[in-house]
């Protein structure tokens, strides 16, 4: 009997810890900072949805690349633009060896910028542009297949190629849109236009 007496005694004592144990943590009061700021958020207009359709951009406009395998230079071009500015074109057709630019005619690069177009290039090599008329005397007392008067030497002529694309293609694009003299050169893969008198050749 005092056996079962103490048994319930121990349970009585045991439940309100149990019950104590069961209760949830009482919810503190907010503070004044945090009701301001609840207050604040719930005034707040909701975002507006964004149309992700609207944030994208518009896609960059095609260019096409001309380099300068002489003084390694890249000028990217408005694929769609008939030529470059005049200051850039005589910048970039410079003499390589005299660094030395000259006044080009800029029919010369509404020329290459048409042409690539016409291939469908995005890259175009400029082999020579202007030749400082004392280079293009050394390269003729070197032997080299130059002109007395070369038209290069009056900032009149370019010679250039496209990478994946047959310098007969080029050649004759250049035969269809002359302006002057046009050249192809077998060997060294390129094609020579110039604004000078009509004339044309091939050199194998």
């Amino acid at each position: 009997m005092i056996r079962a007496l103490v048994v319930v005694a121990l349970l009585l004592a045991a439940a309100p810890a149990a019950a104590d144990r069961a209760l949830p943590p009482p919810v503190p009061e907010p503070s004044k900072k945090d009701a301001r700021w609840a207050e604040k958020q719930a005034a707040r207009k909701p975002l507006r949805k964004l149309d992700r359709k609207k944030l994208v951009g518009k896609p960059a406009a095609a260019v096409i690349s001309i380099f300068n395998t002489w003084t390694h230079e890249w000028v990217a071009a408005d694929a769609k633009a008939k030529a470059l500015p005049k200051a850039l074109t005589d910048r970039l057709l410079r003499c390589h060896f005299t660094n030395e630019p000259a006044e080009m005619d800029n029919r010369l690069s509404g020329a290459v910028l048409a042409a690539a177009r016409h291939v469908g290039a995005t890259r175009v090599h400029i082999v020579s542009g202007f030749r400082a008329p004392k280079y293009n005397l050394m390269l003729r007392k070197k032997g080299r297949r130059v002109a007395k008067d070369s038209e290069h030497t009056k900032g009149h002529a370019v010679d250039f190629w496209m990478p994946g694309v047959s310098t007969d293609a080029l050649y004759a694009w250049a035969l269809a849109h002359q302006l002057g003299g046009v050249g192809k050169y077998v060997s060294d893969g390129f094609v020579h236009m110039d604004v000078g008198r009509r004339r044309t050749w091939i050199d194998p």
